[in-house]
């Protein structure tokens, strides 16, 4: 129970990784966004998880999702169609420390995002997150 506690911490900060210090040329509406979770040492491997977000201008704001999280943007350069990036956040007595970088086109992103957290009970562990987004229609 307790890991599951620890990997929902982590992966809340995780939805950070849309965000940008300046807002990429996307396409505004509802995307299918998949990602796909490494944590070396587990013994049973995380399935991919894909869901629907809705995607505007005004959520992708850095201060609208940081805020929630308890996390901070450190570093953040976007150039041409190319975003990196480094975070940190604290979460229930836990620091968690990562970056990532996404490839993003108009209508698709793809990219890769790294986290490493302390204080947990189980100590240590790090974390790698694979995604990619694609844009399919509207926002109902």
């Amino acid at each position: 129970m307790q890991m599951n506690r620890v990997i929902l911490a982590m992966l809340s900060c995780f939805s950070l990784s849309t965000a940008f210090a300046q807002t990429p040329d996307i396409q505004e509406g509802l995307w299918e966004v998949s990602t796909e979770v490494n944590i070396p040492g587990m013994p049973i491997k995380m399935s991919a998880v894909t869901m629907q977000q809705c995607f505007t201008k005004q959520n992708m704001q850095p201060e609208n999702i940081l805020q929630k999280n308890n996390c901070q943007m450190d570093t953040m350069d976007i150039q041409d169609n190319l975003a990196r990036w480094t975070m940190s956040c604290e979460q229930e007595g836990m620091i968690m420390q990562g970056s990532g970088n996404i490839q993003y086109q108009k209508t698709s992103f793809s990219g890769v995002f790294d986290m490493t957290m302390s204080g947990a009970a189980q100590g240590a562990m790090t974390m790698q997150t694979k995604l990619t987004g694609r844009y399919i229609g509207k926002c109902p």
